[in-house]
């Protein structure tokens, strides 16, 4: 008697046209993506590559045994202001590496290059005061940092990051995510707002500052603010801090044929006079430049930074990337830090 929830007969494979219906299916898709694509486009979004540890692993495992390259480290700040091509430009013959990850302090970047004998190059470290003591803070890149160590077992995920690489720098709806654009499309919503920020398949960021909506722009600013620490560490005990955990990185690295570049980005607005109350240089970023074993520049010092202007108050726009970066080279060459293998 057969079972009730098995059967062992075979099932007929039911017939049809199964490749026109492929082929349709093939071309209702393709059709469908580039009527999204067309409208995404329009609306002013670009392609843009989701950063995440695999990407930044890729370009981490290029820096090792190469005098020449130059590792530009740091959060949002850093990976908006560099532009790979102003630097190509301003200073031939040496390599830049973008490793800015967004939204994670420097020192897991640095601690991670600080203990690779075979880094030889140079670190250009973008760091704020309030980065300075928060609790794990040197955590913030580890699942990035562990990725670049152990890439090799993770074949299938390198793999899947190339190719959604490709898809992403190409197509300009994938941008906007799927799930926002069929609650448009199928809800009779408002069409997603575009990305102002997006990255390329070599981790370079560009903000166009001028598809945001300025009332979100005062939201973030004001979020910022918020995030301030309404006690702020004595002079003293911030300086022991970097003392304790950060120098030593700094020497090890010029101890393996190294060196460390920190600049204090611009800043502007209700931002900058907030952070010029709570960390006066003087008591802070100057004492620190002059006893450090990094060279230690602030934008404010720097002629051509000192004039940017930062849309949301703390990350410049894409129209003033190539000035920044110039400006920086400029700076770092004035004080021989730039040395062409």
């Amino acid at each position: 008697m057969p079972s009730s929830t098995f059967n062992s007969e075979p099932r007929a494979v039911p017939g049809g046209p199964w490749r026109a219906t492929w082929l349709a299916a093939l071309a209702f898709a393709i059709t469908v993506t580039g009527a999204l694509e067309l409208v995404s486009r329009a609306r002013g979004q670009r392609p843009s590559v989701v950063d995440d540890p695999v990407s930044w692993a890729v370009v981490r495992r290029t820096v090792d045994d190469d005098p020449g390259v130059v590792a530009f480290i740091g959060a949002s700040r850093m990976a908006l202001g560099y532009s790979a091509t102003a630097f190509a430009a301003a200073a031939p013959g040496l390599r830049g590496v973008q490793l800015a990850i967004d939204g994670a302090s420097p020192f897991g970047v640095l601690e991670d290059l600080a203990n690779d004998p075979r880094f030889r190059g140079l670190v250009v470290m973008d760091m704020i005061e309030w980065e300075v003591g928060v609790s794990d803070t040197f955590n913030d890149a580890r699942l990035y940092v562990q990725r670049a160590r152990a890439l090799w077992r993770a074949p299938g995920a390198l793999v899947n990051r190339t190719l959604a690489g490709l898809a992403q720098s190409e197509l300009a709806v994938l941008a906007l995510g799927g799930r926002h654009v069929l609650t448009s499309w199928l809800g009779g919503g408002r069409w997603p707002a575009p990305s102002w920020v997006a990255a390329d398949r070599e981790r370079i960021s560009r903000a166009d500052y001028g598809l945001a909506e300025p009332a979100a722009l005062r939201r973030k600013r004001d979020n910022r603010l918020a995030t301030i620490p309404a006690d702020t560490p004595a002079p003293q005990a911030w300086l022991a801090i970097i003392e304790r955990d950060v120098e030593p990185l700094f020497q090890r690295i010029r101890g393996h044929g190294g060196d460390v570049a920190v600049i204090h980005m611009p800043l502007s607005g209700r931002l900058a006079e907030v952070f010029d109350a709570k960390y006066p240089r003087g008591r802070y970023w100057d004492v620190f430049a002059a006893q450090s074993a990094a060279h230690v520049m602030h934008f404010r010092d720097i002629p051509a930074m000192a004039q940017l202007t930062c849309p949301d108050e703390m990350h410049l726009d894409q129209t003033d990337q190539a000035a920044f970066t110039r400006a920086l080279v400029d700076a770092m060459r004035e004080r021989h830090l730039l040395r062409t293998p």
